[in-house]
């Protein structure tokens, strides 16, 4: 009979140390508007670009594609609408700033995504980015990747 009680106990532990854990996560990495592209990555470990300059994002280069800033962007937030823990928080002509949240952990993650007309065609640069920690386990890497590859089939 013991055994069951000191197992129930461990679980219940288990189950408040995982809420505390999120909540402590949440109130570090609290939600801050981006207004523009990020120039750069903050820290390489924790951070995919792919843009003027990329960091990470290996072998994908900047996407060009035919159509108007408002029809491509109007596209990439209905991509963005439609995954399942992606949630978009700022968004004007020509940019994007929206979160993700990792489903274990519920880690915030920041995308930035600028859109703009360059030698007749319409490029878009998208930027992954945790907000906590030192590195992300190639977690932004991967969300880089599917947004290349489905932005990239927008044509």
């Amino acid at each position: 009979m013991n055994i069951y009680l000191i197992i129930i106990g461990l679980i219940a532990t288990s189950i408040i140390a995982y809420f505390t854990m999120i909540k402590i996560i949440y109130l570090l990495s609290p939600t801050k508007k981006m207004e523009s592209f990020p120039k750069k990555c903050p820290v390489p470990t924790k951070c995919t670009r792919v843009a003027d300059t990329n960091t990470r994002g290996y072998g994908l280069k900047p996407i060009k594609l035919k159509g108007s800033i408002s029809e491509i962007q109007k596209k990439i937030s209905q991509i963005i609408e439609d995954k399942p823990r992606m949630t978009i928080v700022n968004e004007k002509e020509g940019f994007i700033h929206s979160i993700d949240i990792t489903p274990f952990f519920r880690f915030y993650d920041d995308l930035a995504i600028r859109i703009f007309e360059s030698e007749g065609f319409t490029n878009v640069w998208l930027q992954s980015q945790s907000r906590l920690g030192l590195y992300d386990l190639y977690v932004n890497e991967k969300r880089i990747q599917d947004l290349h590859k489905q932005i990239i089939n927008l044509e």
